[in-house]
């Protein structure tokens, strides 16, 4: 049998059958997890089609300040140009490909290629070809721009790109999970976000174990049942009391028609103690901004994914990065938060560094399951897995959203409804 070229589109009728959604089960081929065939379709008809988180605004809070980063697989340039502006930018030099910025952030006057010496406004805008009077005369300098990502929009501080021009509005695209941004941002006290120098992992496996754990309430109390037993033995660690429950049901999974889901219960987790006249000092603003029952709210553990790759925490952000098929990295940016107390921000900095960051103790065990998990999916053998917890038992709203327990499988469903109608889509 004649092998599919790579670059071979799968028909939307193999990509549907690939979500199987019934009454009774909700089931996902383990296809869907493997093979570049379905990785060059999500790039495609995912992260080039859609928008894609490239930056918070406080890391190009400046003129002349960059990023780089990538949308999919394209590496992307986020700038402040000289007016203010925010630009995002193909980072491939026009002349001959070359990277162009080979730094993942600074501040700069321009970009000059290390090639050949083309230089380029942050804008993106050709200022200079070294001994251009070897170039033809009639030679167009004016198609030779940085090639720019053709949206680009902000919503509480959070950076979109789009490689669409069509794409719908951020706010559109944002749905439901625009409320819990907003109650994420009210956690400054009336202040902003500034995010911290990233943590960095990655793991032998599928981006969408990762994009999927993130609101996975069922899984804590196995998989972290010793970094939990562990934990419990120090004061002040850890100061959510009741994660070590093997199932918990309190709290609420949240599923959105745009893709995107929630996880919420109880107090924000801690990893050290606060001094209790700074945490009151704390709580009492957010009550005197926001009213007792709003900074209840606003407290609640909340950790969500903005559809496809980005999530949330309450004390950071984390950027889902696929590499291939079977290749995935992950960033990790502790948020501090501009003139909280200092015992705050380094309360925020130890979480990083101690739960979800690159020597986290939960992280550690999730990238041991998702390393295991790629492996027993390599086979054909095993067609389908299942996410079924809470089908039927939800809530569900008339706009589309689904509110199941903490331990439902509600946002994963959403996910995989939203992955399968962008992937069947025609190109």
């Amino acid at each position: 049998m004649q092998e599919k070229p790579m670059n071979a589109r799968l028909p939307p009728h193999t990509i549907t059958k690939m979500v199987d959604e019934q009454a009774h089960e909700f089931r996902v081929a383990t296809a869907a997890y493997r093979g570049p065939e379905v990785f060059a379709q999500e790039m495609e008809q995912i992260f080039y089609k859609t928008w894609i988180y490239l930056c918070h605004e406080s890391e190009i809070a400046k003129p002349g300040d960059f990023k780089s980063t990538q949308i999919g697989t394209r590496p992307v340039i986020v700038t402040r140009g000289r007016e203010g502006g925010i630009h995002a930018l193909l980072n491939a030099c026009t002349h001959r490909g070359a990277t162009i910025c080979r730094e993942e952030k600074g501040n700069t006057r321009a970009f000059v290629c290390p090639y050949h010496g083309w230089s380029f406004r942050t804008s993106g805008e050709l200022i200079g070809i070294p001994d251009d009077a070897r170039y033809p005369e009639g030679f167009n300098k004016s198609d030779k721009n940085l090639k720019s990502v053709p949206r680009v929009a902000a919503y509480g501080g959070l950076v979109f790109g789009s490689f669409n021009p069509d794409v719908e509005p951020l706010e559109t695209f944002l749905g439901g999970a625009k409320q819990h941004i907003d109650l994420w941002l009210k956690r400054t006290a009336g202040s902003t976000y500034r995010v911290a120098t990233s943590h960095k992992y990655g793991f032998d496996g599928n981006w969408k174990f990762q994009a999927e754990n993130v609101y996975d309430g069922y899984h804590p109390g196995f998989v972290h049942r010793s970094a939990f037993n562990t934990v419990r033995k120090f004061e002040g660690s850890f100061e959510n009391r009741e994660l070590h429950a093997a199932v918990r049901q309190q709290g609420y999974t949240r599923g959105y028609p745009e893709g995107h889901g929630t996880l919420e219960a109880g107090a924000p987790l801690e990893s050290g103690g606060i001094d209790p006249a700074v945490r009151d000092a704390y709580n009492t603003q957010l009550k005197t901004l926001y009213g007792e029952d709003g900074a209840a709210e606003v407290l609640t553990n909340r950790q969500f994914l903005i559809f496809p790759n980005l999530t949330i925490f309450d004390f950071n952000i984390r950027v889902i990065q696929p590499i291939a098929h079977d290749r995935t990295e992950v960033y990790s940016y502790p948020l501090m938060i501009d003139g909280a107390h200092d015992e705050i921000n380094a309360n925020r900095m130890l979480d990083a560094q101690t739960r979800v960051g690159t020597a986290g103790i939960l992280s550690a065990d999730d990238i041991d399951v998702f390393a295991g998990g790629q492996n027993a999916l390599r086979t054909e053998a095993f067609e389908w897995i299942t996410l079924s917890r809470g089908l039927g038992k939800e809530e569900v709203k008339p706009d589309g959203e689904r509110v199941g327990v903490y331990s439902d499988e509600a946002p994963q469903r959403a996910f995989w409804r939203k992955w399968r109608a962008l992937m069947a889509a025609a190109a």
